[in-house]
């Protein structure tokens, strides 16, 4: 990320406990936590300069890719505590200053997260093709056509919306956390089906088959189901509130 003769930061990806043993990542270790770190130029990083960047982009996609990847590779190697992108500090005082006055969160984090991974559920309502019906003799007929192919679609989505509801509570009594965040519209998605779900689960290392392959159960004809991950566990940093 940077080159020589620039002013550098210190960018942190995450933290993961201090005897952690990630081979070819650098660290600043305080209070049994080891924060991943690596070094920007504040050209790119500093505070106005990133405020710029996070409109361009091309950058931005890079940038977030570089991030992701480089706590991907740690995902199912430690307990890990992802940073959401940019988290940038002048100088190493600042990240074990920062490691000093969040070390019980930290912790509670870590422990809360030990032995799991996330994994992310999108549904998609797939539109299956009609068959062809007759051309309406009047416009009469037509409009009654229109209204009979709202009703058959209003009818299928409240339909998919069950199985989709019933599908998140099964995976969530699977999982030891649920999230269902607000699903991605199709320039987000890439695809131009509607997605009806768009959902992260806190899962145990060793019940992610089980997981996997009950979500897998659920796609049909209409609904298509695709589990993803294992990812950082960005929706699980915080505690679930109570309900």
């Amino acid at each position: 990320m940077i080159s020589s003769g620039v002013e550098a930061a210190w960018y942190v990806y995450g933290v993961v406990p201090a005897d952690a043993r990630l081979e070819g990542l650098e660290v600043v270790s305080e209070h049994g936590l080891s924060a991943i770190i690596g070094r920007v130029d504040l050209a790119e990083f500093g505070e106005e300069p990133l405020r710029r960047n996070l409109e361009n982009r091309a950058w931005l996609e890079q940038a977030v890719a570089s991030h992701d990847d480089m706590l991907s590779g740690v995902v199912g190697a430690a307990p890990l505590v992802p940073f959401r992108f940019g988290t940038v500090f002048r100088d190493e005082a600042g990240v074990r200053e920062m490691l000093h006055a969040r070390r019980a969160e930290l912790r509670g984090a870590l422990d809360r997260l030990r032995g799991h991974v996330e994994l992310g559920v999108k549904v998609f309502l797939v539109d299956t093709p009609r068959g062809e019906e007759a051309k309406p003799a009047t416009g009469r007929d037509y409009l009654l056509q229109k209204q009979r192919a709202r009703d058959a679609a209003t009818n299928v989505q409240a339909e998919a919306l069950e199985q989709v509801r019933a599908l998140h509570e099964h995976l969530a009594s699977l999982a030891d956390g649920a999230r269902a965040n607000p699903p991605q519209p199709p320039e987000l998605s890439g695809r131009r089906d509607a997605m009806l779900l768009n959902a992260a689960y806190l899962v145990s290392t060793g019940e992610q088959p089980e997981f996997i392959a009950a979500a897998d159960d659920h796609g049909d004809g209409r609904l298509e189901v695709v589990v993803t991950g294992p990812w950082p566990a960005y929706n699980f940093v915080e505690p679930e509130e109570a309900e």
